[in-house]
């Protein structure tokens, strides 16, 4: 049963609120990652699809925007579904929309909609805690990898190199399993309140580190988003039961989302980040290694200009790029990166010749 001090209506009430102000808060600190026409190419996700231009990319973006708003004072579902079908256009025209803040609010508006007004309040909450459950889990899941070991063994030797090694190695070798004990640990009546405010002591830290580090606020607004969802979808709650939960096309949705697809990325199925593999180390980064004179110069001023120089040839960091102008960083699937180097070759007057261009992953 869930206790009555929060009903489940205004828990779900708040929760999609929270979401809706996370993927606002987010855009507000990187706009120009929902227009088209800039200085960094979109990526579609297939080709033929139609890509707006100026204005009328504002004017679809505006519109966006505008449905979530309006979904914060007038909670209705059609206008939820509007909302969540022009993201999944948007990211089809883009793929570097598909950054995991603004895809878990999405999901959040999904698995709240999806379901018709007959459906019970906690019917619905049950689907939104299998996504809350998904993204600490899972996220422990993929952290289980020699690379995420070594690097984060790296990075904390570099930013808190004040504390001994060995409590740095006793931590690497503890946070996937800690963060997917978070997820599980939800559903257990005896360990719920421990999560909450394990996970909420997590994003408090990570917060604080970002404030430390000095880069990475993009990401605030999600930690805060996340704070505040698991501590009115869990604290207050009783019991989480999955009893009698008989699977509908519905539910099999959140299931197929939240279970099943992050469960085929550790085959070489669903993306990394979709499957709630946050900063776990096996994404790929790469620079573009520029290999032919001709190509350099006939580049654009604005691209020459994040054009660096390594071993006596010109490099082209997909993340500083990407950064720098949509504020987010590259989509890190190995398809994105490859529609960004025939983009870069077809500057050459021979964009087809072998060796014009060379990817590099720079991150292992």
């Amino acid at each position: 049963m869930y206790n009555n001090t929060v009903s489940n209506t205004e828990k779900i009430k708040w929760i999609q609120i929270f979401a809706i102000l996370g993927l606002l808060s987010a855009s507000a600190y990187a706009p120009l990652v929902w227009l088209n026409t800039k200085n960094f190419p979109t990526i579609p996700l297939m080709e033929g699809i139609y890509t707006p231009t100026e204005p009328l990319d504002i004017i679809i973006s505006g519109v966006f925007m505008s449905a979530l708003v309006l979904l914060i004072f007038y909670q209705k579902r059609l206008l939820a579904l509007f909302a969540t079908g022009m993201y999944i256009y948007l990211c089809f025209v883009d793929q570097n929309r598909l950054q995991p803040y603004f895809y878990q609010s999405i999901l959040t508006l999904l698995f709240i909609n999806i379901f018709s007004k007959k459906t019970s309040s906690k019917t619905i909450l049950q689907a939104v805690s299998l996504l809350f459950f998904a993204t600490y889990f899972w996220s422990g899941v993929h952290k289980i990898n020699g690379i995420f070991y070594i690097q984060w063994l790296h990075a904390l030797e570099k930013h808190f190199s004040f504390i001994p090694l060995i409590l740095l190695k006793a931590f690497t070798y503890l946070v996937p399993w800690m963060e997917l004990l978070m997820g599980i640990f939800l559903f257990f009546k005896f360990t719920r309140r421990f999560a909450v405010i394990s996970i909420i002591t997590m994003h408090s830290t990570i917060i604080g580190v970002l404030f430390y580090l000095g880069y990475g606020y993009n990401v605030i607004p999600w930690n805060i988003q996340n704070i505040l969802s698991v501590w009115i979808l869990f604290w207050s709650v009783e019991r989480t039961s999955f009893q009698n939960y008989k699977i509908t096309f519905k539910k099999g949705l959140v299931v197929l989302f939240t279970i099943l697809l992050p469960f085929s990325n550790l085959f070489g199925g669903w993306d990394h980040l979709l499957s709630f593999s946050f900063f776990t180390s096996k994404l790929n980064y790469y620079y573009i290694q520029i290999n032919d004179k001709d190509l350099e110069k006939n580049l654009p001023r604005h691209i020459q200009g994040y054009l660096r120089t390594h071993n006596d040839t010109k490099i082209l960091y997909a993340n500083e790029w990407a950064g720098d102008v949509n504020k987010v960083l590259f989509y890190p699937q190995d398809r994105c990166i490859h529609y960004l180097d025939g983009y870069i070759r077809s500057f050459s007057e021979t964009p087809n010749k072998e060796e014009l261009t060379s990817l590099v992953i720079y991150n292992k």
